[in-house]
């Protein structure tokens, strides 16, 4: 044998590979470890997503929420980078009616409200009292096998932040620190009121369509005709949610 040749061969399993991988998917990345096992369950949704006839989506901000750690973390899927990390108090603990807790499992972002600089005083969400400033709708996907709740809101659980003047309870939680720790009674995931404008680069850039159901009552029309809150709508499919499967 050719002397080149077998010193090519001896070489070969000392090369690094070619094949192409993934920041995101890398074990060692910082999204990967603090996801663990639940990181396939994300790719194989969202390759679900693509199948289910979204064929080009290809979200880059992933929105993961930890129960148990009553975090929010935004994620770079491309880079694997954990971006922000929020308190985000979830539907842990019982509070509320047994289905109305913070479902684990894979979303998409729908539709956006955003209060006048995240001002936690502006109603931002339909009849819901007390939802104000931020207000971002977690959609079944288009994969989801029940083609009626397809697009539409799981039990009312959307990304929102509180009025802490709108009752007496939210105002004491205000005073001890626990908004942002103890979360809505309908379970949903409920970022600090100091953190919630941090989030509003993330939920924009993340918007996809509303629920088709979400319609405006006459005060929060007003507020959107009066420039105090902004809707944001895309017509494609929006960022990916994911709810660990941790309490």
């Amino acid at each position: 044998m050719n002397l080149r040749v077998l010193a090519l061969l001896l070489l070969l399993p000392l090369l690094p590979s070619c094949s192409p991988t993934s920041p995101s998917s890398s074990s060692s990345s910082p999204a990967a470890r603090l996801v663990g096992v639940e990181w396939s369950n994300i790719e194989s949704a969202i390759a679900a997503q693509r199948q289910a006839g979204y064929p080009d989506y290809d979200p880059t901000w992933l929105f993961v929420v930890d129960p148990a750690a009553q975090r929010m973390h935004i994620i770079d899927r491309k880079s694997g980078q954990v971006k922000e990390t929020f308190r985000c108090g979830t539907g842990k603990g019982g509070l509320g009616i047994e289905d109305s807790q913070t479902p684990p499992g894979f979303f998409t972002m729908g539709g956006v409200r955003i209060a006048k600089n995240g001002n936690t005083a502006i109603q931002t969400g339909d009849s819901k009292k007390g939802v104000s400033g931020i207000y971002a709708e977690m959609l079944y996907p288009p994969s989801h096998p029940d083609p009626t709740l397809r697009g539409m809101v799981p039990n009312g659980v959307v990304i929102h932040s509180y009025n802490p003047e709108a009752s007496e309870m939210l105002r004491q939680r205000r005073a001890q620190r626990l908004i942002g720790r103890v979360p809505c009674t309908t379970g949903c995931p409920v970022p600090d009121i100091e953190d919630a404008p941090k989030l509003i680069p993330y939920l924009i850039q993340g918007a996809g369509k509303f629920d088709p159901t979400a319609n405006p009552n006459a005060n929060l029309q007003s507020l959107i005709r009066g420039g105090q809150v902004t809707e944001y709508q895309r017509n494609r499919l929006g960022a990916a949610v994911y709810v660990l499967n941790r309490q």
